[in-house]
């Protein structure tokens, strides 16, 4: 059954943010783990209250911090191994030809037309072709949910 553009770009489009937001979700929860190991050697006895003029110590923030720092790590494992095998499966797909890997590039990477020329050493113009052929060739191989999901009905 063939479909118009439209629907097969919107659904391989959609396909592709997914991929590209589960590897940002992990890149922000990796950073989120080196800034809060970064505050951990900081951590300690506080002294923010002030009670006539003298500081007063607080209670020790260290134990807090590596229990949330303890947390935060098995929350990143729980992620790479829900959704690795997902980015994998798709950028398997997209290395299989030329115009699914500029698609990848472009969807994926974020890389402009006129860079994906410069990393397959082809034109603009070719580079915008391979795009659009890959959206049809990822179309077909992709899962097919998200052929269904994102537009009820077009299959």
């Amino acid at each position: 059954m063939a479909h118009d553009y439209e629907v097969v770009s919107f659904c391989v489009d959609a396909y592709l943010r997914h991929v590209r937001s589960l590897g940002s979700a992990m890149d922000d929860l990796a950073a989120e783990i080196a800034e809060h190991e970064s505050r951990l050697s900081i951590m300690g006895v506080s002294y923010e209250g002030h009670d006539g003029g003298r500081a007063q110590p607080t209670d020790d923030k260290l134990p807090d911090g590596v229990i949330r720092l303890i947390e935060l790590r098995e929350r990143l494992s729980d992620e790479i191994a829900a959704d690795m095998g997902t980015i994998e499966q798709a950028r398997a797909l997209c290395r299989e030809n030329e115009n699914r890997r500029a698609l990848w590039m472009q969807k994926v990477d974020g890389m402009t037309y006129a860079q994906i020329a410069a990393a397959t050493h082809t034109s603009t113009r070719t580079a915008r072709r391979s795009v659009e052929r890959g959206k049809w060739s990822l179309y077909l191989a992709m899962p097919e949910e998200w052929r269904r999901d994102p537009i009820p009905n077009a299959l």
